[in-house]
């Protein structure tokens, strides 16, 4: 009996799937997938590290060869039941093995409307649904032809082929479009595959969202919806800030998840996931681009269960094996059980922290579920937030009560917005008085106070009714409207 089944990538949240091929009795094993030396096969090196430290049973892994026909020979004498494309960089080779071992997915044929932003809009083009406006340029003089031939001013430059939204300039008129064009074409390879293309595309203003889909036999099945949470940072860079997920949908939320499913089709996706992001603006939905895979953010499977019911690794893994689950899931009417967030961290600049209140913050939240922070105990300096694998820290959030968890992700997104030193800072979490003569014995001691451990016992206090005297003296908090409001932030939490 076959009684392996193969992730092409284990990582972010496609390792997941690792748990969810154990629990059904099969044994899963490990393909990681071949990238050149460079920036991109740095990060997910230290993402393989990560992962791989909880696992905590005997696990089989296997490196892609640079020659095909090795790798191919390598999983034929595994024999293995499925092949399943895990995180983005496995992909092509997912799709290829499937496709040669004669497994359920996607034809091969179709990779590149499964990969290739370009490809992605020409079959909208000629399914007759919404696309956007692009062009593969290679040269500076194909950046100026396009904006002569549309009169486009605002546009968005990015690698045909990619990922983490690295290398993603959205850029006004000719001189912003050459210096990202001139900084990417200089730039050190960061994509999958070894030549460099970029697609040139005009820009869409609306709300984005994430449509997560599973397919068999060509018809696509909603998993989930997301609302995108991003901000441009002062040196230009898209970043992520968070994503909530979406469990009522809105007229225009149903329109969007309709057009989802019919672009789906039209990529010729017949069996396997698509995480597709979407915009919608005064004209409606249309398609960013379709990535062939789980989603991302390395949701853990117990938040996601928490939210909807199930998680999207489970779906995707039962469907592959069973057409007649994927039929059954497909009936299912779309009603998560409670309202989550996914919160993503920056650092504006480079900028040295000795301690982080964000850890007692997060332990204080009702709706805190689990992630990850960069604080005092793991590094001393962050550095600038130009992509998703440079963020600062993710976690997850959910509660019974949609009021809760939406408030406390506002006051995150406000706290990080105007008072990030809350979160991390090299500088006392208080401003002294600006007449030193009334800094006393213990207003210097606040001062001096750890962050971490000073924010740990304000919020004990408050938890406890805020009895007897404050932990911050009051001529502390009087020296500057800036330390109320601190006060403020934190008993709001609590």
């Amino acid at each position: 009996m076959k009684n392996k089944i193969v992730v092409a990538e284990a990582t972010s949240t496609a390792f997941n799937y690792l748990e969810d091929i154990r629990a059904i009795g099969y044994e899963p094993v490990i393909l990681e997938a071949y990238l050149p030396d460079g920036y991109l096969k740095k990060m997910l090196d230290e993402e393989r590290r990560i992962k791989y430290s909880h696992i905590k049973y005997p696990i089989t892994i296997l490196k892609e060869d640079p020659d095909y026909a090795v790798t191919l020979r390598m999983i034929r004498e595994l024999d293995p039941l499925l092949v399943i494309a895990g995180a983005e960089p496995g992909v092509v080779i997912g799709t290829h093995l499937a496709d040669d071992l004669g497994m359920t997915g996607t034809p091969y044929a179709n990779i590149a409307n499964m990969t290739q932003k370009s490809a992605m809009h020409q079959c909208l083009k000629k399914a007759g649904l919404r696309y956007i406006r692009g062009a593969e340029v290679k040269s500076w003089e194909d950046c100026l032809k396009f904006l002569e031939e549309t009169g486009i001013e605002d546009v968005v430059l990015k690698h045909d082929r990619g990922a983490f939204s690295v290398g993603v300039h959205l850029v006004h008129g000719r001189d912003e479009l050459k210096a990202a064009f001139e900084e990417e074409r200089s730039a050190a390879n960061i994509t999958f595959v070894t030549d460099t293309r970029f697609l040139l595309q005009e820009r869409i203003f609306g709300t984005e969202y994430i449509v997560n889909t599973i397919s068999r036999e060509g018809i696509p099945a909603l998993t989930s919806v997301f609302k995108y949470y991003k901000k441009r940072t002062p040196s230009g860079a898209i970043i992520y800030r968070g994503d909530g997920s979406v469990n009522d949908p809105t007229n225009e939320e149903k329109e969007l998840i309709d057009y989802a499913l019919k672009a789906v089709c039209a990529l010729g996706i017949t069996d396997g996931p698509v995480h597709g992001e979407y915009m919608i603006d005064k004209n409606g939905p249309v398609l960013i681009e379709a990535n062939c895979r789980v989603m991302g953010s390395s949701a853990p499977s117990g938040f996601l269960d928490k939210v909807f019911g199930y998680h999207e690794t489970e779906v995707i893994l039962n469907s592959m094996l069973d057409k007649e689950y994927h039929r059954k899931f497909l009936q299912r009417p779309y009603k998560p059980l409670r309202k989550g967030y996914v919160k993503d961290f920056s650092a504006s600049c480079d900028q040295p922290i000795s301690s982080s209140g964000i850890v007692p913050i997060l332990l204080g939240m009702k709706s805190f579920y689990s992630g990850w922070v960069e604080n005092a105990g793991r590094t001393d300096m962050l550095h600038e937030t130009v992509d998703l694998e440079t963020e600062t820290g993710c976690i997850y959030m959910v509660h019974d009560d949609p009021e809760v968890v939406e408030r406390e992700f506002e006051m995150l997104m406000y706290i990080e917005d105007n008072y990030p030193k809350l979160f991390q800072s090299d500088e006392p979490l208080f401003l002294p008085p600006e007449d030193a003569s009334r800094i006393t014995p213990e207003i210097e001691s606040v001062l001096n106070e750890d962050t971490e451990v000073l924010i740990s016992r304000i919020m004990s206090w408050y938890k406890a009714g805020a009895q007897g005297e404050s932990v911050v003296p009051e001529a502390l908090l009087e020296a500057s409207p800036y330390n109320r409001r601190i006060m403020e932030l934190l008993r709001s939490f609590c």
